[in-house]
């Protein structure tokens, strides 16, 4: 059954390939995520009638909008100088102070989460990079498995 299914969305993912050759602008806007969007676009064709161009307003609309980096770069600045302040330029995961810090998402917005200030914490640069999509509790049980 899974082979069939590898198969099946191959097929869909030559078909949307085709696709984005004849339309320049939806390749051009994809192109910094054009693997991900092929795969989301061949997965939609299952169930949808084939329209680039809705296709990709539906995955520009659930990946590419929801990013925080989306938000105007004063609006960021403010935002990231709130969480370090709150978090008392602190890691939450390791207790670093200090060094090189970046706000992280704690429910990652790849699984539902969002851009207030809850779901925000402060991650020194190692620990938000090894966390990358995991929720924290998957991030911390991998961490102590590998550390």
């Amino acid at each position: 059954m899974a082979l069939k299914r590898k198969w099946y969305e191959s097929v869909l993912e030559l078909g949307v390939r085709r696709d984005l050759e004849k339309n320049a602008r939806v390749a051009r806007l994809s192109s910094p995520c054009r693997e991900r969007f092929i795969s989301f676009a061949a997965k939609q064709r299952v169930v949808y009638e084939n329209d680039l161009n809705a296709e990709w307003q539906e995955f520009y609309e659930q990946f590419v909008a929801k990013r925080l980096y989306n938000v105007n770069v004063k609006l960021w600045q403010q935002i990231r100088k709130k969480v370090f302040k709150r978090d008392a330029y602190t890691c939450v995961y390791c207790g670093r102070v200090g060094g090189k810090l970046e706000v992280d998402h704690i429910i990652p917005i790849s699984r539902g989460g969002t851009n207030e200030m809850s779901n925000l914490a402060t991650a020194c640069r190692r620990c938000n990079r090894q966390k990358k999509d995991k929720s924290e509790k998957a991030f911390l049980d991998w961490r102590e498995k590998h550390e």
